[in-house]
């Protein structure tokens, strides 16, 4: 006796249709079956599972990566991928999990891989094509393994080499190479010929520099391909100028009218130096050394005198030196004391007074009009005894004695 299957829903029946593939593949299972009912259970829980699958039943999915999944290192990548299924024909949109993908490439919805790539190695990417352009409808997710291999080994060469340079002390300083080569080049920076320990870059600088620093530069510059070395760059460091320093103070003195005086002062400092001596607030103009002297000074010179000293570096004025000016004093008669003759020569004494130059002249007469010059006797600091010896001339002569201005 045959049994009755049961009435199907009008929603099943539906469902039914629309898989009509489907249909003849649960109706031969179903034969096999005893329950009718059993049948159909299993036929809605096998159309559940291809819901929304890419690569069901519906046919069969494939990849393909054109031109290819090997690039290199540095060197710009172009590749497109395409996922094809015999249901829907070729993906929509494409989407990609960003981690599995090489550093430095990106992929668009339209599956185009572009970028550098910035590490080596193998990445096994994982790729999903949609049925549909904006990345919606049933999707198939596959894996595609990219192959990144080093570039190839290009010797470092320099197209830029590091220039010599003066600077001042306490300036900065900088050297600059402008190297290439594959892989990028390192680059240890030398002075006299040893490392410069944390110069590492293209660019080597010194922030304040000291007179220590002086002497020859240069860089190593290096690569898988090789070694190069740069030419040598010469740092010069002149010394900073330093401001005048006075270490000897011009002191005060005391001198008789008509006699000179002498300022001087001691002081270091970056040369040139240049002094400017003043006596009051007045400049003393042709005065422009570290030494200042008054010849035959007046009254009127008395004073305080002081002296300022520049370079580029700064300035530094002296303590003031006061010059005492004491007038000449009177002088006395010249006392001439009792002559001898000693042999050849004709001798007598007299005593001077400080302060006063007196000259020793001769005649043959008194009426005579030139006097001959015996000795001149400078000013002295105190009274002393003087004694003038002339050769004799004849049987007689005259001499006398005068106290100069």
């Amino acid at each position: 006796m045959k049994t009755a299957l049961p009435r199907i829903p009008a929603l099943l029946l539906s469902a039914f249709l629309q898989l009509a593939p489907l249909l003849r593949i649960a109706s031969t299972e179903a034969t096999a079956l005893a329950s009718p009912v059993f049948a159909v259970l299993r036929w809605l829980a096998g159309a559940t599972a291809v819901a929304g699958s890419f690569h069901a039943v519906s046919g069969a999915t494939g990849l393909t990566i054109t031109p290819g999944t090997k690039g290199t290192n540095g060197v710009a990548f172009g590749a497109r991928a395409s996922i094809v299924s015999s249901q829907h024909g070729a993906a929509q949109s494409y989407s990609v999990t960003a981690s599995t993908l090489a550093p430095g490439l990106v992929m668009s919805k339209q599956g185009v891989f572009s970028g550098i790539p910035t590490k080596t190695g193998t990445f096994a990417t994982r790729i999903t094509g949609w049925q549909n352009a904006n990345t919606s409808g049933d999707n198939f997710t596959t894996t595609a393994t990219f192959t990144i291999a080093a570039p190839a080994s290009v010797a470092p060469t320099i197209s830029v080499q590091p220039l010599s340079l003066t600077t001042t002390e306490g300036d900065p300083a900088s050297f600059t190479v402008v190297a290439s080569g594959t892989p990028a080049p390192t680059f240890q920076w030398t002075f006299a010929g040893k490392d410069i320990p944390g110069a590492l870059g293209s660019q080597f600088q010194i922030l304040k520099t000291a007179l220590g620093d002086g002497g020859d530069y240069a860089v190593v510059v290096s690569n898988a391909g090789g070694t190069v070395t740069s030419s040598i760059a010469t740092l010069t460091v002149k010394p900073a100028a330093k401001p005048p320093v006075i270490t000897v103070q011009p002191t005060s003195t005391r001198v008789i009218a008509t006699s000179n005086a002498v300022f001087s002062v001691v002081a270091t400092g970056t040369a040139p130096l240049t002094y400017r001596w003043t006596r009051g607030a007045a400049i003393l103009p042709t005065a422009s050394t570290d030494t200042l002297t008054l010849l035959g000074v007046t009254a009127e010179q008395a004073g305080t005198y002081q002296v300022t000293i520049s370079n580029g570096a700064g300035s530094v004025t002296s303590d003031p030196a006061i010059l005492v000016v004491d007038p000449l004093p009177v002088p006395a008669p010249v006392a001439i004391g009792a002559p001898e003759v000693v042999g050849t020569s004709f001798r007598f004494g007299f005593r001077t007074v400080a302060g006063f130059a007196y000259v020793v002249e001769r005649s043959a007469s008194l009426e005579a009009a030139a006097w001959t010059t015996v000795t001149n006797l400078a000013p002295s600091s105190a009274a002393a005894d003087q004694v003038v010896t002339d050769t004799l001339n004849g049987d007689q002569g005259l001499y006398r004695v005068r106290t100069l201005p």
